[in-house]
C-alpha cells in the first residue's frame, strides 16, 4: 500500500446502532428541555404574583398570604375572585382591591330573600364561602349591573368595602383573576364555588387543567432529563472502564491504519496525513555499485619488550693490602740487603 493510500485513509464510521442511539439520546433531551421551558415560560408571562394585605376576603384569603393571578379580564364568571383597580372618585384611592364576582352585566343581584340570601337573577346563593358568624349582607340593595360593568362584593361581609357602597364598577378595572394561594408552605387553587354551578349561574371550572397540566408536563420532564442523566454517565463510565481494560490488557481489535514506512504524523480530523515525496513515482537512478574498500596489511604485533638487565650486585670492597711489617731484628745485628739476580 502506498503513503497516498494511507494519506486518504480514515478510521471507519461508528456502528449504525450506535449512531441512532445518541441521537434518539439528545432528541429525548431536547424535547424534554423545551417542555420545561414552555411549562415555565407559559405561567409565567400570562399570569402575576401579588400580595394580600387586607382582611376582606378572609377566610379564603388572609393577610400576607401571596396570590398568582392570570393577567386580563376576559372569561371572567361569577364567583372568580379578582384582582381589581376601582377609580379613585369612587375609592379614594388608586389602590387595587381583591373581591369576588356576584354579578356581570346585565345581572339582577339583590339582597335578601325571605331565609336573608343573595340572589342573582332570583336564584339564592348559599355562600358556604363567608366568614364563619357572618351574613351575606346586613344591606339590603337591588340593582341591574349595566354593560360592562360588574357587582363585586368580599367574603368577610361584615368589615368589607364593595359594591354595596361603590355600585357596580368597570369591568375594565379588572386586572387579573385569582387561580393560586399561597400561604407559607401550603397553597390553594380557587376554582368557581359550587353554589354558581349549581344553580347554573356558571359552568364547571376547568380552567386550571391546563395549568396543572403544565405542572405535570414540568415534572414530567424534569424526571426524563434525570433519568437520561443517569443513563448518559453510566453509558460513560462504561465506556470508559472498557478504554482502560484495552490500554492495560490485549490491543483492541478492528481494521486500523496500514502500516507504512517513514514518518507519521499525528491525526488531523480523523484522517491521517502522510508527507508524501516522488521517491515512488519517479525512479531513481542506477547508482554505481560501492568501491570495495582495500585490503588492510594485517596489524604489526608489538615489539617484544628487551629483558631487564638484573640490577648490579653488590661486592665488598677489599681493603688494599698492608705494608710489610718491618721485623724486628735482633740488637747488634743488621739486615742485609740481597743483590739483584742478573
Amino acid at each position: 500500500m502506498t503513503q497516498q493510500d494511507v494519506a486518504t485513509w480514515a478510521p471507519p464510521a461508528q456502528p449504525r446502532k450506535r449512531r441512532v442511539g445518541r441521537t434518539v439520546l439528545w432528541v429525548l433531551v431536547g424535547l424534554a428541555l423545551a417542555v420545561l421551558a414552555a411549562s415555565v415560560a407559559i405561567p409565567v408571562v400570562t399570569s402575576q404574583p401579588y400580595l394580600e394585605q387586607s382582611t376582606s376576603m378572609q377566610p379564603t384569603i388572609a393577610p400576607g398570604d401571596q396570590m398568582l393571578a392570570v393577567e386580563g379580564s376576559s372569561g371572567i364568571r361569577r364567583g372568580d375572585i379578582v384582582v381589581l383597580r376601582v377609580p379613585a372618585n369612587v375609592s379614594g384611592t388608586d389602590e387595587l382591591f381583591v373581591k369576588r364576582v356576584i354579578g356581570l352585566p346585565g345581572d339582577h343581584v339583590a339582597c335578601c330573600n325571605a331565609k336573608g340570601q343573595v340572589t342573582v337573577d332570583g336564584k339564592a346563593l348559599s355562600e358556604n364561602y363567608l366568614y364563619p358568624g357572618d351574613q351575606p349582607s346586613r344591606t339590603r340593595f337591588s340593582a341591574t349591573v349595566g354593560k360592562g360593568e360588574i357587582w363585586v362584593m368580599g367574603d368577610h361581609r361584615s368589615i368589607s368595602v364593595d359594591s354595596r357602597k361603590w355600585g357596580q364598577v368597570p369591568l375594565r378595572g379588572v386586572v387579573g383573576r385569582v387561580i393560586l394561594v399561597i400561604r407559607g408552605s401550603s397553597f390553594a387553587t380557587v376554582r368557581t364555588p359550587l353554589t354558581f354551578v349549581a344553580r347554573g349561574l356558571a359552568p364547571v371550572d376547568t380552567r386550571l387543567g391546563q395549568y396543572i397540566g403544565l405542572a405535570i408536563a414540568a415534572a414530567a420532564s424534569l424526571v426524563l432529563l434525570l433519568l437520561l442523566a443517569i443513563f448518559g454517565i453510566t453509558r460513560f463510565a462504561i465506556r470508559r472502564r472498557r478504554r482502560r481494560r484495552n490500554r492495560g490488557g490485549a490491543p483492541p481489535t478492528g481494521p486500523g491504519p496500514p502500516a507504512v514506512s517513514g514518518p507519521l504524523l499525528q491525526p488531523l480530523y480523523g484522517v491521517y496525513r502522510v508527507p508524501l515525496d516522488n521517491s515512488e513515482a519517479k525512479p531513481r537512478p542506477a547508482q554505481a555499485p560501492p568501491k570495495p574498500r582495500p585490503a588492510q596489511a594485517p596489524p604489526k604485533p608489538p615489539a617484544p619488550r628487551q629483558a631487564e638487565k638484573p640490577p648490579p650486585v653488590e661486592t665488598e670492597e677489599k681493603p688494599p693490602p698492608a705494608e710489610a711489617e718491618e721485623q724486628p731484628t735482633s740488637a747488634g745485628t743488621e739486615e742485609k740487603a740481597h743483590p739483584p739476580v742478573k
